[in-house]
């Protein structure tokens, strides 16, 4: 079957521009735009090859700098490379920065009446479709309300909604399944599921390995927007842990413990958990007190939660996924994280934290273990997710 997405010997750069508002007159008179013609060339991707036949899914790995946004951009049509040969099907869709296409002006409704009509719906299958996109988005109480209104999961909700009415043959994804609520994610899996099953092909980029291994059958990873390793989801993503785990003991001082690990240049100095037994659907506050020799900044930091019984990954939650908006921290400050709803069958569960380096490369401060967590109610289903579920019938 012909290829969906092709990218031969591409090579995308930038070069840095002149500092302060540009106009035509200060481009031409002032030499702006000659300065910039001479600037040399940042190189976001290098020498980067692929293919993605139809119905395959691919996923991006690499620290943050490592290009997977620009091939993002590029693989939704937003750009041409610098040098080398792109082919992009037609039939593209794509949720990148949390729909930041919307006009924040105009309702729901509007924008999604608006995404449908670019994506090449006519304005009579757009009437009929938007009724799905808003219901699958779980908006219509708020269809009418404007976008700027909207949390960042709502804009989510608003953006794969339009999206999953399309069954394009190209789905490209960025970090969109780290924002919502467990239950939201989970519908989210398995509407591009169903997508796969027809045929449709993804791009997914994801900060958790198992949305990558889970959801795709190769993988990439990107270092210094040069590929570094390419095959199958599961080994490629492997390569790419063990680099970080490796730089991590690397440098982690001796004596530390058992259960911890990093270099400690911020260090998590208590791990507060509120409560340490919640019913099932409850909310469970979490409190990490983070300290170091030299201001902080934006914490990049990981909450995760592995059942105990089987060490599968529950939850994974992370300060670097888009939309998330935390305070800069001077020496000492605390981190704050509300899991609203944890809809996890009965059982005990581990809590793993970690705070890192700004581009993934290694843990400043990891726990393993930080604490337990049970989470109780009644028993029966089997499973991870509990999500609230309503039955009801209808005599013939």
């Amino acid at each position: 079957m012909p290829d969906v997405l092709r990218l031969d010997r591409v090579w995308k750069g930038y070069r840095s521009g002149a500092t302060g508002p540009r106009t035509l007159r200060s481009s031409i008179v002032g030499g702006d735009l000659v300065r910039r013609m001479r600037a040399p060339l940042h190189w976001a991707l290098r020498d980067v090859s692929l293919t993605l036949g139809a119905g395959e899914s691919l996923g991006i790995v690499g620290r943050n700098g490592a290009g997977k946004s620009t091939l993002l951009r590029l693989a939704s049509q937003l750009g041409r490379p610098t040098r080398g040969a792109l082919e992009v099907h037609p039939d593209t869709a794509s949720v990148l920065n949390l729909g930041a296409s919307f006009d924040l002006q105009l309702t729901g409704r509007e924008n999604a009446y608006t995404a449908a009509l670019v994506a090449g719906f006519t304005a009579a299958e757009t009437r009929r479709l938007l009724p799905e996109a808003l219901a699958f988005a779980e908006l219509e109480d708020f269809a009418d309300a404007p976008v700027r209104t909207y949390s960042d999961g709502m804009k989510l909700r608003l953006a794969f909604g339009v999206v999953a009415v399309r069954r394009p043959a190209l789905l490209v994804l960025d970090e969109v399944l780290a924002v919502g609520d467990v239950g939201f994610r989970r519908k989210c899996e398995d509407r591009i599921a169903e997508m796969r099953e027809e045929g449709t092909s993804l791009v997914l980029v994801s900060h958790s390995a198992d949305e990558v291994v889970g959801n795709c059958d190769r993988a990439v990873w990107l270092q210094r927007g040069e590929v570094r390793a390419t095959g199958e989801a599961e080994v490629v993503v492997e390569r790419y842990e063990e680099a970080a785990r490796a730089e991590t003991l690397a440098r982690t001082p001796a004596g530390l413990g058992h259960h911890r690990f990093g270099s400690q240049e911020v260090r998590i100095e208590s791990v507060r958990v509120r409560p340490t037994e919640v019913r099932g659907g409850g909310p469970l506050d979490l409190e990490l007190d983070l300290a170091s020799e030299r201001a902080i900044g934006f914490p990049l930091a990981t909450v995760q939660l592995r059942r105990e019984a089987d060490e599968e990954l529950v939850v994974d939650a992370s300060t670097g996924a888009p939309g998330v908006v935390v305070e800069d921290l001077d020496e000492r400050g605390t981190l704050r994280v509300r899991v609203e709803r944890l809809d996890l069958v009965p059982g005990r569960y581990a809590l793993d934290v970690g705070v890192y380096a700004p581009d993934w490369a290694y843990a400043f401060d990891f726990h393993w273990e930080a604490a337990m967590i049970t989470v109780t109610g009644p028993t029966g289903g089997k499973g991870v997710l509990v999500p609230p579920v309503r039955w009801s019938s209808r005599a013939a």
